[in-house]
């Protein structure tokens, strides 16, 4: 029983040992864009945000991998003006899949991104004499993108971020879908 148990284990390893498993950091600016940004007294009021992040890279064929990423986004806020003068910090982390088409191939060129993650949005608000803060966990997020690999170690990339979040409740956000665009330079290790 044993021996059945580790050979069968040995064999479900194979395919993994097979692949191609990197790995690498990125970082760059976030920006909001739609109600995120623009919705009085709801978003950002801001045009530059920030994130870092790290991510594991599976390569499936010299043009195919399957990205696993972990991104930390900072868009601080700032007031809106008027009698309240709300002010909107919003904090995502955010954790998906992307699959990843490299034109030339993984180590130079051109290469295209799309994904899906689920994502945890804080919004620390302030306002004239108060303040609190609202928070959703487990919102769909899609993205999609494009980047040039200009060696195996450095790229730069952008992608348009999207995330279903909830409008009205007591955590409310004022709208429905939380909107910005991330530009970020890539870092890689271990091609």
């Amino acid at each position: 029983m044993r021996h059945r148990v580790a050979l069968s284990l040995a064999l479900l390893g194979l395919p993994l040992a097979a692949q191609d498993i990197t790995g690498g950091l990125q970082t760059g600016l976030s920006l909001p864009v739609g109600d995120l940004k623009d919705k009085s007294n709801y978003g950002t009021n801001q045009f530059f945000g920030a994130h870092i992040g790290g991510h594991l890279d599976f390569k499936l064929t010299n043009n195919h991998e399957i990205r696993a990423q972990l991104t930390y986004h900072s868009l601080p806020g700032s007031g809106w003006g008027g009698a309240r003068d709300y002010k909107n910090d919003f904090k995502i982390l955010q954790a998906g899949a992307d699959w990843v088409y490299h034109f030339q191939g993984p180590s130079q060129g051109w290469y295209t991104i799309a994904g899906a993650s689920l994502n945890s949005v804080k919004n620390d608000w302030s306002a004239v004499g108060s303040s609190g803060s609202y928070s959703q966990s487990g919102k769909l997020g899609l993205r999609g993108g494009g980047g040039y690999t200009f060696n195996q170690m450095f790229s730069l990339e952008g992608t348009l971020n999207q995330v279903f979040v909830d409008k009205n409740g007591g955590d409310g956000f004022g709208f429905d879908t939380a909107t910005w665009a991330q530009v970020s330079a890539v870092f890689r290790f271990g091609r």
